[in-house]
């Protein structure tokens, strides 16, 4: 999806909308005051700066990414906040070699980009203190609600996402969190499948929906996605706006939220 400024501003915007869902999925998987966090692929930082409030001046955060501009925004984020227990480091998952072990280790779409998936939920048991947990947030593009009443426009580009993310990424791995997290080596893993709702014309989900396009519409082009050329990217949000009714509800993505502890 790339790393320009206008991709973190649409990271950002998911994350005020996804940020309620996340929290709850901390919380249950037991992240609390004093922990030590791992956050993998952290970006802006929104997942990272939740579970440092979780965990208080006596727990730590370490948050990884290979973008530096976004750790970058990221410190000065946990800095106007006076957080001090957060840790950057500039690294991808599979180079990090940590210091110490974690208490827990948790992601929000990360896997879905993962060549291996398996591969990073072992990796991830192997930096777990024994009973540590792992939590992790995914999309699954093969469950993706359409609005109602219908929104033809809406409608039609949750189409081009479904068939781009079917050959760019993982884009199942939400259903199969529970499966993988098993075979990593984890406890019978604790799932939700959910998904974000909203509605009328002024909802900022159709800001979100278009500039996610405008981050992988050259990428669905080059694939020769069925309809991807014909998009017209300024009038995007315009036309989804226009389409929808003070009672229309529109739908984010299927997330499963999943935690487990290491066996």
């Amino acid at each position: 999806m790339g790393h320009s400024d206008r991709e973190r501003r649409r990271l950002a915007l998911q994350a005020s909308i996804q940020q309620p869902f996340t929290e709850d999925l901390f919380r249950r998987a037991g992240i609390t005051t004093g922990m030590r966090v791992l956050d993998l692929g952290c970006g802006v930082g929104d997942v990272s700066l939740l579970a440092a409030r979780l965990v208080g001046r006596t727990g730590s955060v370490t948050s990884l990414d290979i973008d530096e501009q976004a750790l970058d925004v990221l410190r000065n984020r946990a800095a106007a906040e006076g957080m001090v227990n957060v840790k950057c480091v500039h690294t991808d998952a599979g180079s990090y070699r940590p210091e110490h072990r974690f208490d827990a280790v948790v992601g929000r779409h990360i896997l879905i980009h993962m060549p291996d998936p398996l591969a990073v939920l072992k990796a991830c048991r192997e930096l777990l203190e024994p009973r540590g947990v792992v939590a992790f947030q995914e999309y699954d593009f093969g469950l993706m609600s359409p609005a109602y009443p219908a929104c033809p426009e809406r409608d039609r580009v949750y189409g081009i996402c479904r068939d781009f993310f079917s050959v760019a990424v993982q884009h199942d791995i939400g259903r199969r969190l529970f499966h993988l997290m098993v075979e990593a080596g984890f406890e019978h893993p604790e799932c939700r499948g959910e998904f974000p709702v909203d509605g009328g014309p002024d909802t900022p989900f159709h800001e979100w929906l278009a500039e996610a396009v405008r981050s992988f519409l050259p990428k669905a082009i080059a694939l020769k996605i069925p309809g991807a050329a014909a998009i017209d990217m300024e009038m995007l949000e315009t036309r989804m706006r226009q389409e929808t009714g003070p009672s229309t509800m529109v739908a984010g993505p299927s997330m499963f939220s999943c935690f487990a502890r290491r066996k």
